[in-house]
């Protein structure tokens, strides 16, 4: 969806503050909390992010129609300011990741788990912008990982669903040839 700028840009503010906030109230609320259990909550949420970044932009953003049309927009018009509004992706966070994980496994772990995916949610933002609207050098990784995702948005076959990693994208066979005219590495033998 367009955004105004101030809503494009306020995932920038939201999130680094919802990082701050899961902080404090894990050591705030909860009590003594096992600083390890936290760190792997922590890991376990990062890397779920990368799972769910991948299913929600191949399953939904390419397959579900209303989602589909607005992410054929942003395929159309990649330097728009186009995206999530912060209130529903805020929203989506906090019912489907935090108040679950809080429900089963309570305060401490679940703001462990919700600020991995918070990180990893902030992280794509980032690099996403980073990638559409900046300039990197050739020989940077951020130009590399600039090439992959132009591969998603300029091939003629769907792949590169992952824009922080391509893991999941070689787990599904999803990962495009570096060079057009290459084979998929799912199709190599």
């Amino acid at each position: 969806m367009q955004l105004r700028p101030v809503t494009y840009y306020s995932d920038f503010i939201v999130y680094p503050a919802t990082l701050a906030a899961l902080i404090l109230a894990a050591i705030l609320w909860h009590g003594p909390l096992n600083p390890l259990l936290w760190i792997v909550a922590y890991g376990v949420g990062l890397f779920v992010w990368t799972l769910a970044e991948y299913l929600i932009h191949r399953g939904i953003l390419h397959n579900m129609v209303y989602f589909r049309d607005l992410h054929e927009k942003h395929h159309a018009r990649p330097t728009d300011l186009i995206g999530t509004p912060v209130w529903l992706s805020f929203l989506v966070i906090a019912a489907a990741v935090f108040w679950p994980s809080w429900r089963l496994f309570g305060l401490g772990i679940a703001s462990g788990f919700t600020a991995g995916v918070v990180t990893g949610y902030v992280g794509y933002s980032f690099v996403h912008h980073v990638l559409h609207h900046w300039r990197m050098p050739h020989d940077s990784y951020l130009y590399k990982v600039k090439r992959r995702h132009a591969l998603h948005h300029h091939s003629e076959l769907e792949g590169n669903f992952g824009v922080t990693t391509l893991f999941w994208d070689h787990v599904f066979g999803t990962a495009l040839p570096e060079h057009p005219g290459q084979p998929k590495p799912s199709d190599r033998t």
